[in-house]
């Protein structure tokens, strides 16, 4: 490229950032950070009314009846409080954020369509970790956990704050880890990976499977690593499936 072309391609670039109405942008910018704000500040009173009721919903399904839950701080309930108040104002926020970015870039109809069968299989899979990790796998992690230190004549008792974290954080965690049939998918359709490559990898993705379950369980029994193991061995092979579907297409 010349001087003179590169000159001309440097002035049409100041030229279209001085068309921009930047005032409006911040505005729009503000007015939108402003929405999502209030989303969060309702969610937060709402949900701080109910967090008595969610702790003592997982003290009743993840907690063993050989375990007893304690405060160390005059301050440790209210933090556990303000987190469960937070985390989930914060993910109860996400549509409308969500819903923004949607009317902001105006999908045509056929994308409309796309990005509602997106939404859809992506909320069918995070439902179905949810239920997976909070139903199955988490009680029985806690269970062996708890059986270990009771069986080495240790008293069961978990701080409060740690416990619901511990479950809000895992969770959540494996709840986005059955998101994997969309990120590959998503892979697969803008090129960065082939199907073929997929098929290739797939028993060193096995062997991959298994050692970030032993790590990620924390648990020296092989149950829960089986567990986990096997759907995450599942949501791969739907993901070979998914993207071959979605390719075509």
């Amino acid at each position: 490229m010349t001087q003179r072309a590169f000159n001309m391609e440097n002035k049409k670039c100041c030229e279209m950032l001085e068309e921009v109405n930047w005032v409006g942008v911040l505005h729009e910018g503000r007015r939108r950070v402003t929405r999502l704000a209030i989303f969060v500040g309702i969610g937060f009173g709402v949900f701080w009314f109910l967090s008595d009721y969610i702790v003592a919903r997982i003290k009743a399904d993840l907690l063993p009846q050989e375990a007893s839950l304690i405060v160390t701080s005059p301050m440790e309930y209210v933090m556990v409080k303000i987190q469960i108040s937070l985390i989930m104002s914060v993910l109860t926020t996400l549509p409308f954020f969500a819903a923004m970015l949607f009317r902001r870039f105006r999908f045509r109809i056929k994308r409309k369509l796309t990005l509602l069968i997106w939404l859809l299989a992506g909320i069918t899979l995070l439902t179905v970790g949810f239920v997976f990790t909070y139903m199955i796998l988490l009680p029985l992690a806690i269970k062996v956990l708890t059986s270990l230190a009771i069986e080495a004549g240790v008293s069961a008792f978990f701080s409060i704050n740690q416990f619901v974290l511990f479950a809000f954080i895992t969770t959540i965690i494996f709840s986005v880890v059955f998101e994997l049939p969309l990120l590959v998918s998503w892979l697969a359709i803008n090129g960065i990976v082939s199907i073929q490559t997929l098929k290739e990898k797939r028993k060193h993705v096995y062997v991959g499977v298994f050692i970030l379950a032993a790590v990620i369980t924390a648990d020296p029994t092989i149950i829960s690593q089986v567990l986990l193991s096997i759907p995450l061995i599942i949501l791969y092979e739907l993901s070979i499936i998914s993207a071959r579907i979605f390719a075509k297409s």
